[in-house]
């Protein structure tokens, strides 16, 4: 069986050099919004239609083209961040001063909140070759 994001391949990166070399940025496809008052970023992105979605069970099941996905202060924080200039490693650092944390802690909950944002098509990530 076939889906549409079996076309998407991702390359992973090989090693923890590449991956903290690597660049996350916005997708260009998404929407965000910042909220002044709260600090909180909402961010829309496209749905992808899944196969199943066809009569009868689309009559049944709403489909919605968009979803909106609000991130809490943290997410916020480094949604403002994954800006297409800092690579993970800058945003580890950042993340590790502003939370006063050591930076293998700081790398666990950046990497783990990274895969989801990358996940739900909020963020890309540009991979570079190691030198």
């Amino acid at each position: 069986m076939s889906s549409k994001t079996d076309n998407l391949k991702q390359e992973t990166p090989k090693s923890w050099k590449q991956m903290l070399l690597a660049i996350p940025t916005p997708n260009t496809a998404a929407n965000a919004k910042y909220d002044e008052e709260s600090g909180l970023v909402t961010v829309t992105v496209k749905n992808i239609k899944p196969d199943y979605m066809i009569p009868p069970f689309s009559w049944v099941v709403h489909f919605s083209p968009k979803k909106d996905i609000t991130l809490d202060k943290l997410g916020s924080q480094l949604w403002k961040w994954c800006n297409g200039r800092n690579t993970v490693e800058d945003i580890i650092d950042k993340f590790k001063d502003a939370h006063e944390l050591t930076f293998h802690e700081a790398r666990t909950s950046v990497v783990e909140y990274l895969k989801k944002l990358i996940q739900r098509g909020v963020v890309a990530v540009i991979i570079q070759e190691e030198k």
